[in-house]
């Protein structure tokens, strides 16, 4: 699933080719979409000509700020992504990926007609369609912690010193963080040397700080390469992300642990471990359990 750097990718490139733009007309064929914003012709009925006034990132939400005070969220879930169609080019290139379009947006601004659309394979995507108040009440919206990008070391010791249970399990509570998934609390909880498994009320003060800055400085790292393409995740051009390449400890399982102390190998193998749904990688020589 994108986590905060590919999503925040993908805002900063809607930003650049669609602020300004009208909606002119809305297509889906998987209905399901609408569900949480009255149903699909509730939706086009409310979103034909509206404006796209701003558009930023909120968690792994993109915000459509729309005029006339109303808001569109979508979230990619598992395999969402947008396609912006230039002016002039009919069609999405392979028969594959036109099958996957299940959303299109008809967008015009002065004589300049294109479309925006979100392929989704597996069809898990998020749309939440309504006024800005009523939208951003929403559990799945209102309820989101804190950016990690925009708090403070403080700001999080004083968050984390509430919390108790596994460090991976709260990392990965959007009512905690609101972005962080996976492959980044995997990365971050590697740099600190502390084990996925361990109780965060047992952690010390300080390596919980450097936790925080671990996990900001992975955070900031990807974003500037773009994100994170496994297998799904595309920028707005269909480009993938190049943080994969740059990973310590996710997905690479079997292998020798990246890390030299002392001039030496760690020595340590990446390993796994279930922690809810979620598979951990960790290095079973270099990683402490707290508990």
């Amino acid at each position: 699933m994108p986590e905060l750097p590919e999503v925040e990718t993908i805002t900063r490139d809607l930003k650049k080719c669609l602020v300004g733009w009208k909606i002119a007309g809305v297509w889906s064929d998987w209905p399901r979409y609408f569900r949480l914003s009255g149903g699909l012709e509730k939706t086009r009925k409310n979103l034909i000509g509206r404006k796209v006034i701003s558009i930023q990132r909120l968690g792994k939400n993109i915000l459509f700020q729309l005029s006339g005070g109303y808001v569109l969220a979508v979230h990619l879930k598992m395999t969402g992504r947008f396609i912006f169609t230039p002016r002039g080019v009919e069609g999405l290139g392979s028969a594959k990926e036109s099958s996957h379009i299940h959303l299109i947006f008809d967008i015009k601004k002065g004589g300049k007609k294109s479309k925006l659309n979100f392929s989704d394979v597996r069809k898990f995507g998020r749309v939440i369609f309504g006024k800005s108040d009523e939208v951003m009440a929403r559990p799945e919206i209102g309820g989101l912690g804190p950016d990690p990008l925009e708090i403070s070391a403080t700001d999080f010791l004083g968050r984390i010193s509430k919390r108790r249970g596994k460090i991976k399990t709260v990392l990965l509570n959007q009512n905690f963080l609101a972005g962080v998934g996976n492959i980044y609390s995997d990365e971050a909880l590697y740099l600190s040397k502390i084990h996925p498994l361990s109780r965060t009320e047992k952690i010390p003060k300080e390596r919980l700080k450097e936790l925080f800055l671990n996990l900001v400085k992975v955070l900031k790292k990807s974003l500037k390469l773009r994100g994170t393409t496994r297998q799904d995740y595309r920028d707005l051009k269909g480009q993938k992300g190049d943080y994969f390449a740059h990973r310590l400890v996710y997905a690479r399982k079997g292998e020798e642990c990246p890390r030299q102390i002392g001039g030496q190998a760690c020595g340590g193998v990446i390993s796994t471990v279930k922690i809810g749904s979620r598979t951990s990688h960790f290095c079973s020589g270099c990683q402490k359990v707290y508990k």
